[in-house]
């Protein structure tokens, strides 16, 4: 059966994102700021509401979504949407947003799917399945030790001093930080094309913020754990996250990154 929900969610999804490029292609949307000061754009809602409008026409399902989301009961099966995962790279013509799905029964993500729209990445799995970039098999390549890494910039925080650190000493091959969707980065190191991925977690995330991408990297051979190498709760996690294409590449980072924020 839930063969069949990852096709429906596959076709929504991809119309999801045809919204999506179509409005930025024609500059034909508007943008303003949450109470939080992050961004929100017209089609934000545009997208969760053609989504959901979808999902419940399909399946007799609960939807919850980032924008204006409904009340839904945990105990019960629920789709979580994030119509745009990174909306200032939306906003400013960047090509690292991604529209975030996943199905969530009894705590558990049980199909999930991250699309980034402009680069035509289709991110998908299922509970206990492989996961998939299209028809392809993940990981691409795969990562030995500490390659790559990819992190969230933060203001005044200890990650990017420590990481810089760890570069200048030869320890991390390559630093980047793509910005952008977080989901989108981590299903990166599923991908294979980073290492190790890090950022941090302010307040608790929801259900749409990690729950999909989580299980992708998982599915992948990777790891998603805190920063004492922990599984992390995809559906309320706090604090730090990093995704880890395998468990040599987990192990490698956490030994080097470990001691130097805790000591922050």
């Amino acid at each position: 059966m839930r063969n069949i929900y990852l096709i429906i969610a596959k076709q929504i999804v991809e119309e999801a994102g045809r919204i999506i490029r179509e409005a930025r292609e024609t500059n034909t949307f508007s943008f303003d700021f949450k109470d939080d000061k992050t961004p929100i754009s017209s089609i934000d809602q545009q997208v969760q509401d053609y989504m959901a409008k979808r999902l419940k026409d399909s399946f007799d399902i609960q939807v919850m979504g980032e924008e204006n989301c409904d009340e839904i009961d945990e105990a019960k099966p629920y789709w979580a949407i994030d119509p745009i995962d990174g909306t200032w790279a939306f906003i400013t013509h960047e090509n690292t947003s991604a529209i975030n799905l996943s199905l969530i029964e009894n705590g558990e993500v049980v199909v999930a799917i991250v699309y980034n729209p402009f680069t035509n990445e289709f991110f998908q799995t299922e509970k206990g399945a492989k996961s998939y970039i299209g028809m392809l098999t993940l990981p691409l390549r795969s990562n030995d030790g500490v390659a790559v890494v990819n992190f969230k910039p933060e203001r005044e925080h200890p990650i990017v001093k420590s990481l810089n650190q760890l570069f200048k000493e030869d320890k991390v091959k390559k630093l980047t930080s793509i910005g952008g969707s977080i989901t989108y980065s981590m299903c990166m190191v599923a991908k294979g094309a980073f290492s190790n991925y890090i950022a941090y977690f302010e307040k608790a995330a929801n259900a749409w913020d990690l729950s999909a991408a989580c299980l992708i990297v998982r599915n992948a051979g990777g790891y998603v754990t805190d920063l004492e190498g922990n599984d992390i709760d995809p559906i309320h996690h706090k604090g730090y996250i990093i995704a880890s294409a395998n468990a040599q590449a987990k192990d490698a980072f956490l030994e080097m990154i470990q001691p130097m924020l805790l000591e922050a």
